[in-house]
């Protein structure tokens, strides 16, 4: 294995530029064990699965491999590069740095009234030969693309929590970084390299959570459902518990046919139900959590 760089004390400072595939496995695992490439989870509360640490030293080694190809540094990649979907995104705040590297120039500013369906961001972008391509986004365009929430509040598995949104905590920004996505990938492709702005993307995987629909339909993709897996065995049984298994076990069914398709709706019914699920005997747990399985499906 190859030395990554030789480093000394003065001088000019460069980044370190692996050589090998070996060198950038080498420092996506010093990126891991540091803690500033993080594992995955998938999946709800209890039920969340963490990926396995190969996983995340390959796609940390992916996202390196992809800085380097447009220009940025592997411990800058690892920081402002993401993978979504399996597909590399750049933070907003990259998308500049990479343009202005190779010769754009940007210009950026808003119209309309503040908060307004006409409030509107503005993404000039000028190629190095000097062609100017403009592209906006507003708050109707966000509006009608359900991303637009002024609500203080949402509604979560049942429970009523503080609006957490991007959209709803910092407008502006996300209202301008779709303005200079829509104008890097129209003006700056051969720069970017296809790279697409984390920001949209993660608007996309929350509406969609799949990205390429299948190839046999033109129906939307059914979103990713929780690994919802076995409900723990109760030592002791609850006065909860309900005496007519078999007829717990149909409305259970009943309730799940229903919310078929809707992960957020089936994993509302595990927490409702799981109290209930920890004072059953264990083969009425395996029929249950067989149902939570087909709904699933």
């Amino acid at each position: 294995m190859t030395n990554i760089t030789t480093l000394r004390a003065g001088g000019a400072l460069s980044p370190i530029m692996p050589q090998t595939i070996e060198d950038v496995y080498r420092l996506a695992t010093m990126a891991f064990k540091s803690g500033m490439l993080k594992p995955l989870k998938t999946g709800y509360g209890q039920a969340a699965v963490e990926e396995p640490a190969e996983s995340t030293l390959a796609r940390g080694t992916m996202i390196m491999m992809q800085g380097m190809e447009i220009g940025v540094p592997p411990m800058q990649s690892i920081q402002l590069l993401a993978m979504i979907n399996g597909r590399i995104t750049a933070h907003s705040e990259a998308v500049p740095g990479i343009l202005w590297a190779k010769g754009f120039k940007l210009r950026e500013w808003f119209t309309g009234t503040e908060m307004a369906d006409d409030w509107t961001a503005h993404c000039e972008l000028t190629r190095p030969t000097g062609e100017k391509i403009e592209r906006t986004f507003s708050v109707l365009d966000a509006t009608m693309a359900g991303l637009w929430d002024r609500s203080p509040t949402k509604e979560s598995y049942g429970k009523t929590k503080p609006n957490d949104s991007a959209w709803f905590r910092y407008p502006q920004r996300m209202l301008k970084a779709r303005a200079l996505g829509f104008a890097g990938k129209d003006g700056g492709a051969d720069a970017l390299k296809g790279i697409q702005i984390r920001e949209e993307a993660e608007d996309m995987d929350r509406e969609m959570r799949d990205v390429t629909p299948p190839v046999q339909s033109l129906a939307p993709p059914i979103p990713s459902i929780p690994d919802i897996g076995p409900p723990p065995v109760a030592e002791h049984e609850s006065q909860d518990a309900p005496t007519n298994m078999a007829g717990y076990l149909a409305d259970l069914e009943d309730a799940l046919l229903v919310a078929k398709g809707q992960p957020e709706l089936i994993a509302e019914i595990w927490e409702e139900h799981l109290a209930q699920l920890l004072s059953l005997d264990p083969a009425t747990q395996r029929a249950a959590a067989a149902l939570y399985r087909k709904a699933a499906e």
